[in-house]
């Protein structure tokens, strides 16, 4: 019996091994057709239709269940994932990866679990848990995702600046560093790729800015946007916004980094104190503590 499940479960190890690696092909495949396609027209593949589907499904979800799945929604859109097309990608990896674990634990329930209600009260566990942690592993990179964000703002205050002597409107400085710092910025790009996209949709700038402010979890990028949310709605000038943006973003670095000095601080004198004192004592009070040991000996 133990060898069965042995070997059982070798078998659906290697099982969700194979289909995390058919998940991660069929995101690089899906990437190079959308590079292929908008480069030249082709003709669309076989598995162009079943993300069509997939995105068309993924929609709907999202507005027949607003309320339900705006957690989750909100998570992966701070974690990065800010198209339907990238989320679409990251719940079927997710959904292959969990599959595979509950095809293992599957195995094992199936040969060891006695009764149906045991293994009932299994599955729910499992989905429940699998659901939370998935959640939960969003929200890690969403703060992840944050801090390369801020590490990321004082590059583009200066690009920004720059380009905005050269005379560019509003949406023609979004495009124009959109195209200037791919390499630069990968993260803040997205995020402005979005507000681009909106905003050639027609809709308000005042209100796409705010929206994008709302939903960041960067501070230094929530004060980009809300000055760009003044910008469209008065119309002034930006040059000294930037300048003082970039004292600001200072100021903030300044602050981490006194905070990180301060606490490594802490944790040398903590350390000094564990190590050092017992050798001080040692050093110090080991003639008297061997005194006073020979007078009472004596």
């Amino acid at each position: 019996m133990t060898q069965t499940y042995f070997v059982l479960s070798v078998v659906l190890t290697l099982c969700a091994g194979i289909c995390h690696l058919i998940a991660i092909r069929q995101e690089k495949l899906l990437l190079e057709s959308d590079e292929s396609m908008a480069v030249t027209p082709k003709t669309q593949s076989v598995r162009e239709p079943l993300m069509q589907y997939s995105l068309q499904w993924w929609r709907k979800s999202k507005q027949d269940h607003q309320k339900s799945l705006s957690d989750i929604v909100l998570a992966m859109r701070q974690a990065g994932y800010i198209s339907g097309r990238q989320q679409v990608l990251c719940l079927f990896k997710m959904f292959i990866i969990w599959s595979g674990l509950f095809l293992i634990f599957t195995g094992q329930q199936y040969l060891f679990s006695s009764t149906m209600q045991r293994t009932f009260l299994f599955y729910a566990l499992f989905m429940a848990l699998g659901a939370l942690l998935s959640l939960y592993w969003f929200k890690i990179q969403a703060r992840r995702r944050a801090r390369r964000i801020d590490e990321e703002m004082l590059t583009t205050v200066h690009m920004m600046a720059i380009l905005w002597q050269v005379g560019l409107s509003l949406e023609g400085l979004l495009k124009a560093y959109l195209q200037e710092a791919k390499e630069l910025t990968p993260e803040v790009n997205k995020d402005i790729e979005l507000i681009v996209a909106r905003i050639d949709a027609g809709q308000n700038r005042e209100i796409v800015f705010n929206d994008m402010a709302q939903l960041t979890l960067s501070s230094g990028f929530q004060d980009f946007l809300t000055m760009l949310s003044q910008a469209a709605a008065t119309g002034g000038g930006l040059k000294e916004s930037f300048q003082s943006l970039a004292e600001l973003i200072y100021q903030h670095k300044r602050v981490e980094l006194q905070e990180k000095v301060t606490k490594l601080s802490g944790k040398i004198s903590i350390a000094m104190m564990a190590l050092m004192f017992p050798a001080l004592f040692i050093v110090l009070g080991g003639p008297a503590a061997l005194a006073l040991m020979a007078a009472f000996g004596g």
